[in-house]
């Protein structure tokens, strides 16, 4: 007998059918499942008979197949004892034959083959796809790639098997060796995610997800590895950074990381290939080989504010999102404008924070319908190759209102950007990391007025595109920029005249100005920054850049052990 007496029915939506299917098993006809699609308007005797008959060629099939294979006639199976009798009762009465389907299907009844009772599950939570990628790699995160419906991972139960050897068999543990479909496979764990062990190497890996939602549950599926797990690369000089990681911080401080993660649009590109990256192997390129380190590098860091830039729509939804989440992280994303499907996503650990209030805008939106940065639009309308540059850029500010659950009253702004990359647009730089400054101070003044019980402090994460001696900096750590800065010179065309920027809050760069944050073959630099309000927090830790030996071992980044072409800030902040 299946080990899930139910039947599920799928309402099909804007469909005139209903989905029917169950698990049926008994002695002379293992676990099967049974699947139908019917009219919700057809009759119910139609449809049961429509049962019956395929319950029937399914022991008919598997008579065949044993007289095929010469079973002996004690063995054989009676093919006359197959007498299948099918019913649907509701309050202890049966349910007439001239019922719809549409009416007989329902929760408060009951189907019957047999002796062998079912409870119906009216949409039940369900696993539309499931399967597993092509590179495995020991030592690195692999998780299925699955479509659900009316569920989510976070309620679907998780487990994970390798294949064994006959030799291996002996020496484990009999519990943890699972028989499906005569194949042993032994039990390794209960996780959206599983890290292989070299043990696992040439092995083939195994996942089941039993989908959930409250007291729901639905037909549990399972995905198997198309490929061996392979012997991933040495040691990763990321993770010489995990020893710094390795807890969770205590309540009052935070773990603070900003990370160009190098989307795929930009990475797995001939461009890249050619250009941008011509030393890095085209495999070590990839989205499937770099996300595995990349969210290996990540997960354990074991921040609890996380702010990337160059996310893939796809990586967000199909990886971070899925696998963080199964770590106590949420995200949210926010995409860049135009035509790019990539953009900036803020993580946050549901133990220490909630989310209050999120806002996203674009930039060049954000100049015309914020009245805080019409000093900004009135400066760009006096040139007009520098308004039409601005405007054009597709460069996107996220904020995120966080507020503390381990510390009462205490909230946090997270900023995240990532600032135009040309190399001749210091002045845009200048005009984008000011509209970003304002709009976020603005947003500090509104929440300080609503709730001034509360201390609201500011994080401003992300790729800035700019080094330490440039205005962007300037301007963050000291709240003022001169108008005769040489940054607004950048471009002769685009020059920006008599416009002096400030801001009133007390930034500092946590991380400092390290040598770079970004490597390649065409530039060396510190392009990111994770900048604080020091009047209330305060820098409790560092951790410690990859030793410079190890960034050049293979030229530049990226490479076989460096996912991006930037390197992940992380640092500590305490409240004052």
């Amino acid at each position: 007998m299946s080990n899930c007496a139910k039947v599920f029915v799928k309402h099909i939506e804007d469909e005139s059918k209903i989905k029917i299917y169950f698990n049926f098993g008994c002695s002379e006809l293992p676990d099967r499942t049974f699947t139908f699609l019917r009219s919700k308007e057809e009759k119910l005797n139609i449809t049961m008979s429509r049962v019956k008959l395929k319950i029937l060629e399914a022991f008919d099939n598997k008579l065949k197949k044993r007289k095929k294979k010469g079973v002996s006639n004690n063995d054989e199976v009676n093919e006359n004892k197959y007498d299948v009798k099918l019913s649907l009762s509701r309050a202890g009465e049966e349910l007439s034959d001239e019922l719809k389907n549409i009416d007989a299907w329902t929760e408060n009844t009951q189907f019957q083959i047999n002796d062998y009772v079912y409870k119906i599950t009216e949409n039940p939570p369900s696993v539309l796809h499931i399967s597993l990628p092509k590179s495995i790699m020991s030592g690195f995160p692999v998780y299925p790639r699955i479509e659900l419906e009316y569920c989510s991972e976070e309620q679907c139960d998780f487990s994970w098997y390798r294949t064994i050897s006959k030799s291996e068999k002996i020496s484990l543990d009999p519990d943890k060796i699972i028989k499906i479909k005569n194949e042993n496979w032994l039990f390794l764990s209960k996780n959206y995610f599983y890290i292989p062990s070299e043990i696992d190497i040439n092995c083939k890996l195994k996942v089941s997800c039993v989908p959930k939602n409250g007291d729901k549950i639905g037909l549990e599926e399972t995905a198997v590895s198309t490929t061996l797990v392979q012997e991933g690369p040495e040691k990763c000089p990321f993770e010489y950074r995990h020893e710094f990681t390795k807890q969770i911080t205590e309540p009052g401080k935070l773990r603070c990381v900003s990370y160009n993660i190098l989307a795929d649009l930009y990475a797995d590109s001939e461009t890249a290939r050619t250009t941008l990256f011509p030393y890095c192997p085209a495999e070590a390129l990839m989205l499937d080989y770099r996300r595995q380190l990349y969210l290996k590098e990540i997960i354990a860091y074991n921040a609890d504010i996380i702010c990337l830039q160059e996310v893939d729509r796809k990586v967000f939804y199909g990886d971070l999102i899925p696998v963080l989440s199964s770590t106590g992280l949420d995200g949210i994303y926010s995409e860049k404008g135009g035509q790019v499907v990539e953009g900036l996503s803020c993580f946050y650990r549901t133990s220490k924070f909630k989310v209050v209030e999120f806002h996203a805008t674009i930039l060049s939106d954000a100049v015309v319908n914020e009245p805080v940065l019409q000093p900004i639009l009135a400066k760009l309308s006096e040139n007009d190759k520098l308004k039409e540059r601005f405007m054009n850029r597709t460069t996107a500010i996220q904020a995120v209102l966080l507020e503390s659950i381990d510390v009462p009253q205490k909230r946090i702004l997270v900023g995240n950007t990532h600032l135009y990359f040309h190399p001749d647009s210091d002045n845009i730089r200048l005009l984008q990391a000011s509209s970003c400054i304002l709009y976020l101070e603005n947003l500090l003044l509104k929440y300080q007025k609503e709730n001034p019980l509360y201390v609201t402090s500011l994080i401003l994460c992300g790729d800035f595109n700019s080094c330490p001696e440039f205005g962007v900096y300037q301007l963050m750590t000291t709240g003022s920029l001169n108008e005769d800065c040489i940054d607004w010179h950048s471009n002769p065309e685009e020059e920006v005249s008599g416009i002096p920027l400030k801001h009133t809050l007390s930034l500092d760069s946590a991380c400092g100005t390290p040598a770079y944050t970004n490597y390649t073959e065409g530039f060396v630099g510190c392009l990111d920054y994770i900048f604080f309000n020091k009047a209330h927090l305060q820098v409790e830790e560092v951790v410690p850049f990859p030793n410079h030996e190890l960034v050049i071992k293979n030229k530049a980044l990226p490479s076989r052990y460096f996912p991006s072409d930037h390197i992940a800030l992380i640092c500590t902040l305490g409240w004052k």
